[in-house]
């Protein structure tokens, strides 16, 4: 990925491999380690970016540091992959207000099934299935597995205003949501971020810090989203949906909740910050995204 700002790769103090151990499954740090490297050298999906990083800035400043556009390519020829065209199907199904429960056409429910259907079609995730069926973690049954991966994902929560059902994992994780103080939570796509940012609607305001995985660059920036804002946010640029939705649903498993200590297909460690939620007695993901916190 090409980028036409110098910056600095975030090197881990302590590998993975040597940190204590979190997991509450039988699934080790070396494991994670090594199949998040394969995840993504095997996401043949993702997009080729060219990002205009211009001026670093800090959490939370809305001081525009960047005059022009992040994403500077053009990335609609990879929105025509299949599980690229599922995923920007769903982008406009959620309210974003989390003081409106969300509901469904019968339409916008059968887009989530095809997502999940198209992304079960890819490698990546056929991977990483026979990774946590090898663990007993998951039914070797593809048509329980999916169903799996349709509650932890799309299946709605309470969590903002009470008794209000607002939020899936999906929805926090790809589009965003807004708070009554005009706050934003979630928003972690880049495709969502390319969209808006397409539309005039994101300013883009500079980099807070970035890695460099082989194949994605990892960012995190300050946002200012529809005059909405969120300190800081972090994007797995140029992933495809499949891997994000990989390496989410790994961690849900074998880290939920506490740092996930990952790799991109050059090595180099970050950490994924998996949490989740329990609502009426089923945990569901609440966010999923890169991060540059251990």
């Amino acid at each position: 990925m090409k980028l036409f700002a110098i910056v600095s790769v975030l090197v881990l103090a302590t590998g993975a491999s040597s940190a204590k151990s979190l997991r509450a499954t039988p699934i080790t740090d070396d494991e994670l380690l090594t199949l998040s490297r394969d995840l993504h050298t095997n996401d043949v999906n993702g997009a080729t970016l060219t990002l205009d990083l211009q001026g670093q800035t800090t959490a939370g400043s809305l001081v525009d540091n960047a005059p022009g556009r992040l994403i500077v390519s053009d990335p609609i020829p990879d929105f025509a992959k299949p599980t690229f065209a599922a995923a920007q199907a769903l982008l406009n199904n959620y309210q974003k207000n989390v003081t409106i429960q969300d509901t469904f056409t019968p339409e916008q429910l059968a887009e989530e099934v095809a997502f999940i259907d198209a992304v079960m079609e890819t490698g990546v995730m056929q991977q990483l299935h026979a990774f946590l069926v090898s663990k007993g973690e998951a039914s070797a049954d593809v048509a329980e597995f999916k169903q799996f991966l349709s509650t932890i994902w799309f299946g709605r929560w309470s969590e903002y205003v009470p008794g209000v059902v607002a939020s899936s994992g999906w929805e926090h994780a790809n589009v965003f949501e807004r708070l009554e103080n005009n706050v934003i939570v979630g928003f972690h796509s880049w495709i969502y971020l390319f969209n808006e940012e397409e539309d005039g609607d994101l300013n883009y305001l500079g980099y807070i810090n970035t890695i460099e995985t082989g194949k994605t660059t990892v960012l995190s920036m300050p946002v200012d989203l529809y005059g909405s804002t969120k300190a800081f946010s972090e994007f797995n640029m140029g992933a495809s949906p499949e891997l994000d939705l990989a390496i989410g649903t790994l961690c849900y498993v074998a880290r939920p909740d506490v740092p996930c200590f990952i790799q991109g297909s050059n090595g180099v460690q970050f950490t994924w910050d998996l949490h989740t939620v329990t609502y009426n007695g089923v945990k569901y993901v609440e966010s999923s995204h890169p991060t540059f916190e251990e």
